[in-house]
C-alpha cells in the first residue's frame, strides 16, 4: 500500500493543497462575476405597459411588484407606488412595513400587480 512517503509519490505538490486568502478571494469574485447578467434594455412599448399598470395601481391603491437590476443581478421590491418623480426620474415606493425606497427609471426591468 502506497502512502505519501513511499518512493514515487508526488511530495513536490503536497504543499499546494492549501489555498491562500488572496486566491480564495479572487476565486469567489470570479464565481460572482460569472453569474452576473448584463442589463437588459427595455423598448418603448414595455414602458407604455408599465405606465398603464402604474396608473391603475396608483388610482386604486393596489400593491405592485417591481423587478430591478443592480450590479448584474435582479431583485424584487413589493409595495405601493406613492409618487412618480419625472424630474428625478425615479419611483417613490412605500413597502408594506412602511419602508420607503426610491427606484430609478433606468434600473426597473418589470412592474406587475402583486
Amino acid at each position: 500500500m502506497a502512502n505519501k512517503l513511499t518512493p514515487g509519490s508526488n511530495m513536490r505538490w503536497e504543499s499546494s493543497r492549501m489555498i491562500l486568502p488572496e486566491h480564495r478571494e479572487a476565486w469567489l469574485t470570479h464565481q460572482q462575476d460569472t453569474t452576473k447578467v448584463k442589463k437588459p434594455i427595455l423598448d418603448e412599448q414595455r414602458w407604455l405597459e408599465f405606465e398603464l399598470i402604474l396608473r391603475e395601481a396608483m388610482e386604486y391603491n393596489e400593491p405592485l411588484r417591481f423587478t430591478y437590476w443592480k450590479n448584474g443581478s435582479f431583485f424584487e421590491l413589493a409595495g405601493y407606488c406613492h409618487y412618480v418623480s419625472h424630474d428625478q426620474k425615479q419611483f417613490h415606493i412605500v413597502c408594506t412595513n412602511d419602508d420607503v425606497h426610491y427606484l430609478k427609471f433606468d434600473v426597473v426591468m418589470n412592474v406587475e400587480r402583486a
